[in-house]
């Protein structure tokens, strides 16, 4: 798949959405406020500490960034609101907590079964975002813009007992998030529920929870292994991870040169993550073996590919019917174009 750059992006919506930059325009200095839904320990985290370090060093030192992690501005639930209100200057946000006012931007970012390399879901989220009409104006009616996008290596299960087959998941308590997961796990027999990342180690602990929904790494820094022990290898799919937005009238107001800044910070950042995959899930994976966790084989791959139904099918008609077909159909087409059509 061919690449999709930021410098061409904002060029790109600065003609779609209007976007020429006023006579004066507003470039940022001082200090960013960064409010972040999560850890820091995060690999995705990692990738926004370094664009930020490259930001300032090309604008000379004159913008540095304090980050505020793990919802110390604000929960990952109102970080949406706080980022478009510009009480914060950058936000870093999971769009599927907002399924109601991101229902396109949230797909990429939540739909299970789909897409199996994080790097492809990366990147889709990113060409969607910078060319399609749809998720533009659902970007603008929002106020907010991406200037930062991460993805997230496949999605497995961390339990507190083994499962090894399909008939294993039925009546756990899985942790999951967003509106597709949730379905997912509900055809699959187990009962979802919907939780924050920085909660899911207590609920396991406590009991409340039987398995985390969550790619390897992420359970890796969140310490899951210190209290579920029994880790499986089911793929339920790669995804794009959360993405890091400013205010749609803060973007409007820099300049060309700013943008063209904020693109090329922006680009060392997701290539530095786009590496980190792979070497990241090993060494969590060498990490959990020496807190005493069991990877599990999981048996029965393909029988929850036939009793899930195809989530991008099922997403399009439960977009149909909001009466948002035309957009549907036209993410869905443009995905298909980069993944096939199964």
């Amino acid at each position: 798949m061919k690449l999709v750059r930021h410098i061409a992006g904002a060029a790109f919506c600065a003609a779609v959405f209007g976007a020429a930059a006023p006579a004066a325009a507003e470039d940022p200095s001082g200090i960013w406020r960064w409010a972040h839904f999560s850890a820091e320990a995060w690999g995705a985290s990692q990738a926004d500490k370094l664009f930020a370090e490259e930001l300032e060093k090309l604008t000379d030192g004159e913008l540095k960034t304090r980050f505020y992690w793990a919802g110390a501005m604000g929960s990952g639930t109102e970080l949406l609101e706080l980022t478009a209100n510009k009480a914060v200057d950058v936000g870093s946000f999971v769009p599927s907590y907002f399924p109601g006012q991101m229902p396109l931007m949230s797909l990429v970012n939540s739909i299970p079964l789909t897409f199996t390399d994080p790097i492809v879901a990366m990147e889709v989220q990113q060409k969607l975002a910078m060319e399609n009409s749809y998720f533009q104006e659902e970007l603008k009616n929002n106020n907010v813009y991406p200037i930062l996008f991460h993805g997230l290596a496949p999605y497995r299960l961390q339990c507190t007992t083994p499962v090894r087959k399909i008939e294993d998941i039925k009546g756990l308590r899985v942790r999951t998030f967003g509106e597709w997961p949730p379905k997912m796990f509900e055809q699959l027999g187990a009962v979802p529920v919907n939780i924050g990342m920085v909660e899911v180690y207590e609920a396991l602990q406590r009991g409340s929870l039987d398995c985390a929904y969550l790619s390897i790494e992420g359970a890796g820094f969140l310490k899951i292994g210190e209290v579920a022990k029994y880790w499986s290898d089911i793929n339920l799919g790669a995804i794009a991870a959360y993405s890091s937005f400013v205010s749609y009238d803060t973007y409007e107001g820099w300049s060309d040169e700013f943008k063209a800044k904020v693109a090329e910070a922006a680009a060392v950042a997701e290539a530095f993550e786009k590496e980190s995959f792979a070497k990241l899930e090993k060494a969590t994976m060498e990490e959990a073996a020496g807190l005493g966790v069991e990877m599990v084989e999981f048996e029965d791959m393909d029988k929850v590919n036939e009793v899930v139904p195809n989530m991008l099918d099922a997403w399009t008609k439960s977009m149909c019917g909001m009466d948002m077909c035309e957009a549907a159909e036209s993410t869905v087409a443009e995905i298909r174009s980069v993944i096939g059509n199964d």
